[in-house]
């Protein structure tokens, strides 16, 4: 019993780094790689670069041999033991969730044009040396905790397998893949095919496809109503009313003077003293509104223009006027034929967050040309290729199922 109660009390008046270790120590060294990681971010000033094929797959052999050997061979070993414990997974999803708040509160170059980069990497956190080395850390937690719940493998811990590894697949080939993602652009003009596509490097890559635009097809809202300052040439944006949608009929007040839409025309050209109904190439959407005040009546046309005529507004004094702003895109695609060099020739349509599936690539419509409208003989698509996005998907199924897995344990349990 005396036994006993001394081996307690040394346990727990244990020095600081006499194994095994504890939170103490967890978070200590989780610190330390932190800090060495800003160390050598400020020392170097260099971006960790994206791995791409064969690099990254050479890396992540090495790593997964690396993790299997260290369980197999180091399974007793103190440090080992706490390379996979719990108090070194929490001081390393710290580290990990200090990066992530760092990303969340500081623009990112990936994301924000014009941002400088930080001598700490605080503008580019994911190729931050702090951020490497907080993953890896995290990554050998992980993958040591997985292998000890594997081998041997008992049915009791298939959930946490599923959750563990998945989450590891996850976030390791979503780490080595990002060099081997390809983002593209090409810009299609009507009725001549294009093989060339740009990266963001305005280097020019010859695809092993191309695409011919038969058709650009836009649709849009009705355009809408606003007040502008005429002096500075600015439309006012605050009010319930400030910018409202055209329909015929409508009536609102706003600024003191009731507007009504008398008439509304989507597609049309002026002629003599009005707008007429037309359908052809730069057609405008033109209303018909009568604007009432306490000292004034009104009735005029407005409309946005187009590249092919110019806009009208009703005045209402030296510094106020009514205008009609430009449609908003409803939805817009672009219907193309697609030519490959071994000869296949299919048709399809490329739709904003509907891709065509093109020999590997995502290929997705991101913009045309504004000047012209829904009259646009360009259409600029974005062409996408994700090697490992089918391991991705396999960790976050496996996340998925392992959680499956443990609601309906615990209810056969309880």
């Amino acid at each position: 019993m005396v036994g006993e109660r001394e081996n307690k009390l040394s346990q727990i008046h244990r020095n600081l780094w006499q194994f095994p270790w504890d939170y103490k120590e967890s978070f200590l060294i989780a610190g330390g790689l932190l800090l060495t990681g800003y160390l050598l971010q400020v020392s170097t000033g260099s971006v960790v670069k994206d791995l791409s094929s064969p690099a990254n797959y050479i890396i992540g052999a090495g790593f997964i041999f690396m993790l299997v050997l260290l369980h197999f061979t180091g399974k007793t070993n103190p440090l080992i033991t706490w390379l996979r414990s719990v108090p070194a997974s929490i001081s390393a999803l710290a580290v990990v969730l200090i990066q992530a708040a760092v990303m969340g509160t500081m623009p990112q170059q990936n994301f924000t044009e014009g941002v400088e980069p930080n001598i700490f990497g605080f503008s580019n956190v994911t190729s931050s040396w702090p951020f490497v080395i907080s993953m890896v850390f995290l990554l050998i937690n992980l993958g040591l905790a997985t292998l000890h719940r594997m081998f041997p493998f008992h049915w009791r811990n298939l959930g946490f397998v599923l959750n563990h590894l998945g989450l590891w697949i996850t976030l390791t080939a979503g780490i080595l893949g990002a060099g081997d993602l390809q983002r593209l652009t090409m810009d299609l003009n009507e009725e001549q095919p294009e093989w060339r596509a740009i990266d963001d490097q305005k280097q020019t890559t010859e695809m092993p496809f191309a695409f011919n635009l038969k058709k650009f097809d836009m649709e849009t809202f009705a355009p809408k109503l606003a007040f502008a300052d005429i002096k500075n040439d600015k439309v006012e944006t605050k009010g319930v009313n400030a910018m409202r949608m055209i329909y015929k009929g409508d009536q609102y007040q706003q600024k003191g003077y009731t507007i009504k839409v008398l008439d509304y025309l989507e597609s049309s050209m002026f002629a003599g003293d009005r707008y007429h109904p037309v359908n052809e190439t730069g057609a405008i959407p033109a209303a018909l509104i009568q604007v009432k005040s306490a000292t004034s009546d009104t009735t005029a046309w407005v409309s946005c223009g187009s590249f092919a005529t110019t806009f009208s507004i009703l005045q209402l004094n030296k510094d106020l006027a009514i205008v009609m702003l430009q449609p908003e895109a409803k939805r817009f695609s672009s219907e193309v034929e697609v030519f490959t060099k071994g000869g296949d020739f299919t048709k399809g349509t490329i739709e904003v967050n509907k891709p065509l599936k093109v020999s590997g690539w995502k290929v997705y419509q991101v913009s045309y040309d504004e000047r012209f409208g829904k009259w646009s003989k360009l259409s600029v698509i974005e062409l996408v290729r994700d090697p490992w996005l089918p391991v991705v998907y396999t960790g976050i199924f496996m996340m998925i199922a392992g959680a499956v897995y443990l609601i309906f344990k615990g209810r056969i349990d309880s």
